[in-house]
């Protein structure tokens, strides 16, 4: 009718589906579309005479957008670390009474048959020490709690086959109830399976399903020695609560001479399962009751952190602004990100370019540098710690003058949370032995010291995984190789080719045996265990870089420098 036009509206369809947007001027922003789907999209102008016909339509198939792409600006980010997830709103669940302990399971220990606002549940305090480990606390449910809130109050019983069980803390695993000889028997956590500065120990008890009590047995000495680290435990002869109840007064639990003086303590299931899934023992692997093989000790943190630190003192110059504190840093960020934005420039201006986008690069360091240790469950290893130290960028040239950027990171091997080695069915044995029953087997961890060296360039697509050389592989270690062919399972570094966002280390699929792990009953719930003479726990991949992988992973060999090499970052599916 010849009035000036006031607005448009764009119409997207895709099927019955409809998508509208409106605005005054283009460009007109459509959201919530379905990457993938095909939609025909028109557009309709209004004025004051009402709203035309709507313009011949364009097809057009939303994508997500290309990694580093230059028609786009993704953002990047990484899973949240455990201590976000403690910190995680849980709707406290409907609980089920058990009649008594089973062996390994987990459970919640409470002065009450049902939960209500006053029920007091024993559990882990989130105090640490040292000397003294962790208190035990009885606390009743805040009317808002966390994922730590049912973390820190599960225990895990451990039978000795007479129908008596340790109880570990789940959160820090390395504690047990104890009872203080010298703190008219107090019940306390205390460090039983580390690099303990203090001899502990810990108590057995017995449940009675029909009184309700918890009575203690026996007492054992924890003890290690300082040269070897081979723990043992021997029965404290002297244990003054042999056959003494559980009493819970006033927050705080102790040994008391008769069952009239006892609290009636209930059983619950743990309403999260922790056990090994069907998954990582599809065969039902039974539980290895060999014993324990001795951790190890490596450089400790004061050794690689901190200005006198092995890499503090080791960087060259032009990159030690990077390094200059260890974890997370407002300053070695700058230093980071400056030169993560002058190697991107000096690629490209040689016709090269980057892996990714170097916002991939800078997701990963802040959020493996955010990483610290949030369960006591490391020999050697101290909550709150950090986990990856250091990350840090590096761009120097090779003879020919061609420029080759790489990621390193700087890791103690572990994961923040519980890494359930204990759990393992059927872990690698130390080796020492005529067979896997005369081994004794690995179930604890040590701080490890990784230095991972992870190649930023892009150098394409292997063909075939044979394209890259590897001097030493999974395959060539088999005495059937010459019979085997080489695929994404086989044709795989001997050693760690992966890291998570949190510093552990992953290794391939298989074994050393050209079996997958899992099937041996290797792994933890997880996906870790540790390999013959201890370290840090390593995850194991359900394939090679080439294949899919869990988690979020940067993979790595340092022979593929100057080789065609797989994807440099791994996302989950």
């Amino acid at each position: 009718g010849g009035a000036s036009i006031t607005g448009y509206t764009v119409t997207c369809k895709a099927g019955s589906a409809s998508v509208q947007a409106s605005g005054s001027a283009s460009p007109i922003t459509v959201s919530g579309l379905s990457n993938g789907t095909l939609y025909a999209c028109g557009v309709a102008a209004s004025n004051s005479a009402g709203t035309g016909a709507s313009s011949s339509t364009s097809s057009v198939t939303p994508a997500v957008p290309s990694l580093g792409g230059t028609n786009s600006s993704p953002t990047y980010g990484a899973p949240a670390n455990f201590a976000a997830l403690l910190k995680t709103a849980y709707t406290w669940p409907t609980l089920t009474l058990a009649s008594g302990f089973t062996q390994r399971g987990r459970y919640l220990i409470a002065d009450a048959a049902t939960h209500s606002a006053s029920t007091s549940y024993l559990g882990v305090g989130s105090t640490y020490s040292a000397t003294t480990g962790f208190a035990v606390e009885g606390t009743v449910i805040p009317a808002s709690p966390t994922v730590q809130t049912v973390l820190s109050k599960l225990v895990q019983a451990v039978g000795d086959g007479t129908g008596t069980f340790r109880l570990d803390a789940h959160l820090h695993p390395n504690q047990s109830l104890d009872a203080d000889p010298t703190d008219r028997l107090k019940l306390k956590f205390r460090n039983n399976f580390g690099k303990a500065s203090v001899t502990y120990g810990y108590v057995t008890f017995s449940y009675d399903a029909t009184t309700h009590l918890l009575q203690a047995r026996k007492r054992y000495l924890y003890t290690y020695d300082a040269t070897t680290y081979a723990a043992s435990y021997t029965e404290d002869s002297a244990f003054a609560g042999v056959n003494q109840y559980v009493k819970l007064t006033s927050g705080a639990f102790a040994l008391v001479t008769t069952s009239a003086q006892a609290t009636p303590l209930y059983i619950f299931d743990s309403p999260l399962d922790f056990g090994i899934p069907t998954a990582m023992n599809p065969a039902a692997v039974p539980y290895a009751p060999n014993a324990t093989a001795s951790f190890i000790f490596k450089n400790p943190v004061a050794a690689t952190e901190g200005a006198s630190g092995i890499i503090a003192a080791g960087v060259n110059a032009t990159y030690k602004a990077q390094v200059a504190v260890a974890g997370s840093d407002a300053g070695t960020k700058s230093a980071a990100d400056t030169l993560l934005a002058s190697i991107k420039t000096t690629v490209e201006a040689s016709g090269e370019k980057l892996r990714y986008a170097p916002a991939v690069y800078t997701a990963f360091r802040d959020a493996a540098l955010a990483t610290t240790l949030g369960s006591d469950a490391i020999s050697d290893g101290t909550p709150g710690q950090n986990l990856v130290p250091y990350v840090y960028f590096t761009n120097e040239k090779d003879t020919a003058g061609k420029y080759h950027p790489f990621m390193i990171v700087v890791s103690y091997g572990n994961p923040a949370s519980p890494h359930g080695l204990l759990d393992v069915p059927h872990p690698p044995g130390d080796g020492n032995g005529a067979g896997y029953g005369d081994q004794k087997v690995t179930r604890f961890t040590n701080l490890d010291n990784y230095i991972a060296v992870f190649p930023m360039k892009d150098y394409g697509l292997v063909s075939a995984v044979t394209d890259n050389t590897l001097p030493r592989t999974l395959l060539s270690d088999d005495p059937r190789a010459a019979s085997l062919s080489a695929d994404v399972y086989n044709y795989a570094s001997t050693a760690d080719n992966g890291m998570l966002i949190n510093g552990s280390v992953m290794f391939p699929v298989y074994n050393n045996t050209l079996v997958p792990s899992q099937l041996v009953g290797e792994l933890s719930a997880n996906g870790c265990h540790v390999g013959r003479g201890g370290g840090g726990p390593h995850c194991h991949a359900d394939g090679y870089p080439n294949a899919k992988s869990p988690g979020v992973a940067v993979y790595s060999d340092a022979d593929y420098v100057g080789q065609n090499h797989p994807p440099l970052i791994g996302f989950g599916y």
